[in-house]
């Protein structure tokens, strides 16, 4: 019998190399006013920025655009917000990495709502947001985040005090999610392995959340396949197309599955880290995947052998690896082991490289969720994780 679930996703997915060109034929049934939003400025140095301008030319739209070149804080949306030459906007498109997503769906929102954002953040703001905003497209440049595909938007506070949190709402999926894998040919090898660990970390987790489905673990499955598959071939050729469309449709795939299944422990770090130090998402999920993995299978082993996650990770193991008639232990293990020899061969960054210490430890530990994680890993075992990424 299959159990019941809940499921939400993207009004429409465009997906597919050049698939940019497709925006002329639809960008006019969402608004004639569009605010751009748009990330660093390399974009704008691309065929792709190029022609994202012929099609409004083409349309004789006017568009306003604003540049996000940090991860969106409450600030930042509240000035946008406020600033009343954003007022007349009929649509807000984003065309960027993770975080000019995220600001993209938070602006759209709040531009509805009005006020201040800081009231609607998960596990800060004591009111809920309606639901209701502007027509969203997200255009992700990054195979990473996956928030071209998700109904919450992470925003930052970096500091002592600092946090990384969430406004959410079933009603803030985007309207159109539009992924060119083409555009993300300009990432540079760095950008690229952040962004592919971070999605694969999603997959993993939103796999073994313990509130997945057989929907949400058939749509995991198929994107850990295609970005394991491809992850070691975009290091070592950042140029290679069918590599960068694997990256793109797991990455897209990872929001869909975080949406509905969750995360585990490695996003439980990475919101707590995140909030303390100014590492990227994806670095701090690349250097904690293989540790934290390898520590929720011997818990696992050790208290609830008969937990299904432990044949989910055998089936894990099977995908990465030819060899057959293993046991589900053996198949457990060579998981963890690929994990492990992914954050070699791509030369992922120690916590300690960005002056994270063992002093820092205990703080990040109560900071740190691992409520959908299958193991329920104690504060002596995230210190030890901890542990083994600082040196």
């Amino acid at each position: 019998m299959i159990p019941p679930f809940s499921f939400g996703a993207p009004s429409r997915i465009v997906f597919g190399p050049g698939k940019l060109a497709e925006l002329e034929n639809t960008l006019l049934s969402f608004g004639s006013r569009p605010l751009l939003i748009l990330g660093n400025t390399s974009f704008i140095i691309t065929e792709g920025y190029v022609s994202l301008q012929k099609i409004f030319d083409k349309l004789a739209i006017p568009v306003k655009t604003i540049n996000i070149t940090t991860e969106p804080s409450p600030e930042m949306i509240d000035v946008v917000v406020a600033d009343r030459q954003y007022s007349d906007i009929d649509m807000v498109i984003s065309v960027g990495g993770g975080s000019t997503l995220d600001a993209g769906k938070a602006i759209a929102a709040m531009l509805v709502e009005g006020g201040g954002v800081s009231r609607f953040l998960e596990g800060i703001g004591t009111e809920k947001p309606s639901g209701k905003k502007l027509p969203f497209i997200a255009i992700p440049t990054t195979a990473g985040t996956g928030s071209e595909a998700t109904s919450n938007a992470v925003l930052s506070s970096v500091g002592c005090s600092g946090f990384k949190k969430s406004l959410r709402h079933d009603g803030y999926f985007p309207n159109l999610a539009l992924i060119d894998p083409l555009l993300t040919i300009s990432c540079s090898k760095k950008l690229t392995i952040s962004c592919s660990m971070d999605c694969f970390t999603q997959l993993v987790e939103g796999y073994l959340s313990i509130g997945s489905s057989p929907l949400t673990d058939a749509l995991a499955l198929d994107g850990i396949r295609a970005v394991s598959g491809s992850l070691r071939a975009v290091a070592n050729d950042g140029d290679d197309v069918p590599a960068r469309s694997n990256l793109s449709y797991g990455a897209m795939l990872s929001g869909i599955v975080l949406a509905n299944a969750g995360l585990g422990t490695v996003h439980g770090f990475a919101s707590a880290i995140g909030g303390l130090f100014a590492i990227p998402h994806g670095v701090i999920c690349g250097s904690l995947m293989a540790p934290v993995n390898r520590m929720t299978v011997k818990n696992l082993r050790n208290t609830a052998p008969d937990q299904p996650a432990l044949r989910k990770y055998a089936m894990l193991g099977r995908i990465v690896t030819n060899k057959t008639r293993q046991t589900d232990s053996w198949y457990q293990d060579r998981f963890i082991d690929e994990l492990e020899e992914l954050s070699i061969h791509l030369a992922l960054p120690f916590l300690s490289d960005y002056d994270v210490t063992i002093n820092d430890a205990k703080r990040i530990v109560t900071q740190t969720d691992n409520k959908n994680n299958p193991a329920k890993l104690s504060p002596e075992e995230l210190e030890e994780i901890l542990y083994k990424r600082i040196t």
